[in-house]
């Protein structure tokens, strides 16, 4: 049990020169900017961004005066200042108030985490301790009974817990964390955690779990932190952004920047000579901003070997040696060629939820394809099937062909770690999915109701006082198998239906360059000024056949073909489904998106080449 009168360990020689010079210069702009920062808070208080300038001064008083050129008095009066505020925003209950949730025991502990790195830190004033005392013993009672929301909370308010045990030696605080671990950390075969988030993997649950594996002794956690970091270096690409389309979190709308995480790799890298977290603190290095560069000295100071030399990195992908990860709890692919980078994406929660909703992945994104300065940032496919809204596949299969009579096969790539280098040959992937609307017959004798009043109940689609549940139904069901071939800057889909003929639009959303075609027609625009894609000859009738039509997004020095074929034409059109229209909504993607109306009639292809342009 720790002993809170010990002073604790001598201050580790905390030392800046070990950062690349553009971080160096980072930590110094903020330690310049830290007074005027400090005060724009105070102006407007928040717990967090307070509790966030104690951890930033205190790290600045340990690290003396050669990075920056704060005093420190200075850097004692910012820290006396912001503790003096968090004083005035503490409630009855020990929580501060504050942010999105009420009196809450999660939301504080991000606060109370910060308070318990400066008050244990080796080397913190002595002078501060009394102020951090006070804040930190007040909160207790709060952690001790309070619950949680999500399950990134459990491991932030298990972290704050162990830092307060680590600070007071309360057996209760401790116990309390152990109580949450319990539970058993929620980390997938895949090495992604249960809410497959990369900003709450960066910001909460790694570094909750670096914290009490090292305060609580605990190997298993840091082990846990490892594989997680790992998982997150495999899908960081080599701009340093992390992909997250497999996200139940706010992340799963955009890339996510991988600067955040730029601690955690480094860290790991220089602790157990990875590889491929080496690379991925590389890549990150220039995205990491004040904040993360902080981060990581204030893990230095716990744990010094985070600045430790890196090991050589992993090499970088190439068309003759790609890297593929296959995360098949999570529904995801990436295949890196070095020139075009791939991702598949299935295994919704939508479907087995019944929903759309908040801590949920329901983005209908299909697949992403980009070369080295063009891309397709989102391909989708829209139906006009009962509003149930776009394909939402099952999660990626390796198979062995792409045949009609193919079917499932055991994707490899559930162990975390570095994309698993392969031979260049093309990789094959089926995704299927079936969805159904019923029509309702009349109820039974004894289920009627003379009065004509009925239980209001939703069916999965919309609600009715109609007592679903008690009649017979008949099932309307679409059956759709997409069959995918992937190699060095090539896709190719081809999507397979059953069921009754409907209108299909093909989705595409595009990054950078300009839509042409070659032959003619050109893409025409819609009244939404989306670009609209159509065979030659104009609107497919019912005796047309399959059609093909060609378009390019060219580039400076790159260009990406996309040709589609089946039966083409129609209604240019994007259904989000009934639980985005019924509010008048949408999540259809903005910027430049093309669109590639057909029939379900035929199967549909699709075709997406990289070449580049030799001037």
């Amino acid at each position: 049990m720790p002993d809170p009168t010990d002073p604790g360990p001598t201050a580790p020689d905390l030392d800046a020169s070990a950062l690349p010079e553009g971080q160096r210069l980072l930590l110094e702009r903020a330690a310049e900017d830290l007074p005027t920062r400090a005060q724009t808070v105070l102006a407007k208080p928040s717990h967090r961004a307070l509790g966030r300038v104690v951890r930033d001064a205190v790290l600045l008083l340990l690290l003396g005066d050669g990075p920056h050129g704060q005093s420190e008095q200075g850097l004692l009066e910012v820290a006396d200042q912001a503790l003096d505020a968090l004083a005035e925003l503490q409630n009855p209950s020990g929580t501060f108030r504050g942010g999105d949730n009420l009196d809450s025991p999660p939301d504080s502990a991000f606060t109370l985490n910060d308070l318990g790195w400066a008050r244990t830190a080796p080397g913190a004033p002595e002078s501060l301790l009394p102020a951090l005392d006070r804040l930190l013993l007040a909160a207790t009672p709060a952690l001790l009974t309070g619950g949680v929301h999500t399950p990134n909370h459990r491991w932030e308010i298990a972290s704050a817990l162990s830092r307060l045990w680590e600070a007071h030696g309360d057996q209760a605080t401790r116990s309390r964390a152990e109580q949450w671990l319990a539970e058993g950390v929620d980390l997938q075969e895949d090495g992604m955690f249960s809410e497959r988030s990369a900003n709450y993997a960066a910001h909460v649950s790694i570094p909750a779990l670096w914290t009490m594996g090292r305060v609580l002794s605990r190997p298993d956690l840091q082990d846990a932190a490892d594989r997680a970091t790992r998982r997150q270096a495999s899908l960081t690409d080599d701009r340093g952004m992390v992909e997250t389309l497999a996200s139940r979190r706010q992340d799963q709308f955009a890339l996510f920047d991988g600067g955040a995480l730029h601690p955690w790799f480094r860290a790991h890298a220089a602790r157990t000579g990875d590889p491929w977290t080496a690379r991925a603190a590389l890549r990150t290095s220039t995205r990491a901003d004040a904040d993360a560069v902080m981060t990581l000295l204030a893990l230095a100071a716990e744990q010094p070997d985070a600045l430790a030399a890196l090991p050589a990195p992993a090499p970088e992908a190439a068309p003759s040696a790609p890297e593929v990860v296959e995360l098949d709890t999570s529904g995801l692919v990436t295949a890196d060629h070095g020139s075009s980078r791939t991702v598949l994406h299935g295994g919704t929660d939508t479907a087995a939820l019944g929903r759309i909703t908040s801590g949920s992945a329901s983005r209908p994104v299909l697949a992403r394809f980009r070369g080295r300065e063009l891309g397709v940032r989102e391909l989708r496919l829209s139906r006009d099937f009962f509003s149930l809204g776009p394909l939402r596949p099952g999660a990626p299969q390796r198979v062995e062909s792409v045949s009609e009579d193919d079917g499932p096969a055991g994707g490899t790539g559930d162990a975390p770690g570095g994309g698993t280098p392969l031979d260049a040959a093309p990789l094959r992937y089926l995704l299927t999915e079936e969805v159904g609307a019923e029509y309702f017959g009349p109820l039974e004798s004894a289920d009627r109701a003379p009065s004509g009043e009925y239980p209001l109940e939703f069916n999965g689609r919309f609600a009715a006082a109609m007592a679903f549940s008690r009649r017979p139904t008949q099932r309307v069901s679409l059956s759709t198998a997409l069959h995918v071939e992937l190699e060095a800057d090539e896709l190719l889909l081809r999507w397979q239906f059953e069921g009754p003929v409907v209108p299909l639009c093909l989705l595409l959303a595009l990054d950078g360059g300009d839509l042409d075609s070659d032959p003619d027609p050109a893409p025409r625009r819609d009244a939404q000024r989306r670009s609209v894609l159509e065979p030659a000859s104009g609107i497919a009738g019912a005796d047309a056949g399959e059609r093909s039509a060609r378009c390019m997004l060219s580039g400076a020095e790159e260009r990406i073909e996309i040709t589609a074929s089946g039966a083409l034409g129609g209604r240019a059109f994007y259904d989000p489904g009934e639980a985005y229209a019924f509010l008048g909504a949408t999540d259809e993607p903005g910027g430049e998106v093309l669109l590639i109306p057909a029939s379900s009639s035929d199967p549909l292809t699709l075709h997406l080449r990289r070449r580049d342009l030799h001037i």
